[in-house]
């Protein structure tokens, strides 16, 4: 009986005890899971900390890189300087297409129907077409061929060079012979960059071009003299890839003579110089902006216009009043803004560099 009783406590402490372990055993899971997630905040925070740390590491870095880099050469050019510049080669794109364009707008009545449709495509870029066509004015204005040729080469020569800073990007440093299209590869991670970050993507970008060809300068080595050559040579080279390629295209079909040694050695000339315009600007952290036909909807005529002059051909003079918010026509020029400083600052703030250049009919009737 003793013995039975004995047995039946032991049993039922035995019950208790099973019980008790078992109600308390989620507790301990729950309460690692509060302690993990403690930590990992923690490290979070750590994260959070080192990167910032990185962060600001590696723009100490750069910023040590662009003083490193700073000589005469490199120092900020004035801007009135760089707009003396900019006119004068719009100058000589003027004169050029003065000298070599065709005299009679009327010749291109007898292109076929695929040089036709070829050369609406490419004036579509700096004319208001009328259903695709050329409007009527042009074929009454005796100037309307320079005008035309005029705009064509302003947006190739913008359009190749100042719309992206990697204009070289693809080309065969080595081999002349392999030159092809640009791959974007270069332009593809500039402009991932400065969708994330734009004052980084534009101090690598100017400090890239910088490092790609080094300054002429007593103490360089070797290695330098040899990448100055070949990136030298590379926009060299794409300057008159560019070049062939505006006379092998529609607007050909606005010059006289296109095959002529002097307008083709002329036009090389001033492919060259807007290419090593451009490649100095951009080593600059300022960022340039260029708007096209393709950009903008031209505004109505302003003669005080701040973005927009009026071209040599419209006589607006005694009428302006007259001529006010009239619709232009062509584009003869595109406008390239500028923006930030070589701080690398005020992205947000920009300024004219060169005001685009608008044609009209100026007959008033």
């Amino acid at each position: 009986m003793v013995v039975t009783r004995s047995r039946a406590k032991a049993k039922a402490e035995l019950i208790h005890t099973y019980t008790s372990t078992k109600s308390t055993t989620p507790r301990r899971p729950a309460s690692q899971a509060q302690s993990l997630g403690v930590q990992f905040r923690n490290l979070q925070l750590e994260k959070s900390a080192l990167e910032a740390k990185y962060n600001g590491y590696i723009r100490k870095q750069q910023e040590a890189s662009f003083k490193q880099m700073q000589n005469p050469q490199w120092l900020p050019v004035e801007e009135t300087k760089i707009m003396s510049n900019l006119d004068r080669l719009k100058r000589d794109m003027r004169r050029w297409a003065r000298k070599s364009s065709i005299k009679d707008i009327s010749m291109l009545q007898s292109l076929k129907e695929v040089e036709s449709e070829a050369l609406m495509r490419q004036l579509s870029n700096v004319i208001v077409l009328e259903n695709g066509q050329l409007p009527k004015v042009l074929y009454t204005t005796t100037k309307s061929p320079i005008l035309l040729l005029n705009a064509l080469l302003t947006d190739h020569v913008y359009m190749s060079f100042f719309r992206s800073p990697f204009f070289f990007d693809g080309v065969n440093f080595e081999d002349s012979s392999a030159y092809g299209q640009p791959n974007g590869a270069l332009e593809g991670i500039y402009q991932r960059v400065k969708s994330v970050n734009p004052q980084d993507a534009h101090v690598w970008r100017s400090q890239t071009l910088r490092l790609l060809m080094p300054p002429l300068r007593d103490n360089m080595s070797d290695g330098e003299k040899k990448l100055h050559h070949i990136m030298n040579e590379a926009i060299g080279r794409v300057a008159q890839e560019q070049a062939g390629v505006f006379l092998a295209g529609p607007a050909s079909f606005l010059v006289e003579n296109s095959t002529e040694s002097d307008v083709v050695h002329q036009l090389k000339n001033i492919y060259d110089e807007a290419v090593r315009q451009s490649y100095m600007l951009w080593t600059r952290r300022t960022e340039m902006r260029c708007s096209t036909l393709r950009d903008i909807q031209l505004p109505g005529f302003d003669a005080e216009s701040l973005f927009f002059d009026p071209d040599n051909f419209v006589r607006h003079e005694n009428h302006e009043d007259q001529m006010k918010n009239r619709a232009v026509t062509v584009l003869v020029h595109p406008m390239l803004k500028v923006a930030g400083t070589d701080e690398a600052k005020n992205y947000d703030q920009e300024r004219v560099w060169v005001k685009g250049v608008v044609w009209l009919d100026s007959k008033v009737t």
